[in-house]
């Protein structure tokens, strides 16, 4: 994570801006990936990311055209995007695959936030998307915790098929915190 945004901050604002744009949608890709695996409250849950991390990317590119005049956005080579493909067939692999998750939603925070500072005359689009990716991170975080509470100790359900599970979890609607 600190790799990335390290190099990101050394170049262009175009490419930064472009390697943001272009991140959103790997991310979109992702959650859909995961909503396709999953069904019922969790297949709800990816698809809404997808939604979102779709309108985040809307939001750069109109930026992009009112800073460079066009929407034609240059991705820098040399800085992947996080890992987005993990095999999803048991809920430990979806347990993964959401902490990577959680790796991409960090990332993305930290690099709005890096923008907010470096373009103040635009802080206030790059705050509200950091702000809207902690609550990513938050809600991601949510699941990832109630799917360890209850399969902590339960082998049985660790390596069940995600389909079995989809049926028989209720996940929070809303970002939730151990107590």
């Amino acid at each position: 994570m600190d790799e990335i945004l390290d190099k990101l901050v050394k170049l262009p604002l175009r490419e930064i801006i472009g390697y943001a744009i272009a991140s959103e949608d790997d991310t979109k890709a992702f959650y859909e990936g995961l909503a396709f695996k999953t069904g019922g409250l969790l297949r709800d849950f990816f698809q809404t990311l997808a939604k979102l991390e779709d309108s985040h990317k809307k939001t750069l590119l109109r930026l992009h055209e009112t800073l460079f005049g066009d929407t034609d956005y240059t991705v820098p080579e040399g800085i992947p995007f996080a890992e987005t493909s993990i095999r999803v067939d048991t809920v430990v692999n979806l347990v993964e695959a959401m902490r990577i998750a959680l790796i991409n939603e960090k990332t993305a925070e930290r690099l709005y936030t890096h923008l907010e500072k470096r373009l103040p005359e635009h802080g206030i689009i790059f705050g509200f998307l950091a702000a809207q990716e902690r609550s990513h991170y938050a809600s991601i975080k949510s699941h990832v915790e109630y799917l360890e509470d209850v399969t902590e100790g339960k082998p049985e359900y660790i390596n069940v098929p995600i389909e079995h599970l989809n049926t028989q979890l209720e996940l929070y609607l809303a970002p939730h915190t151990r107590l």
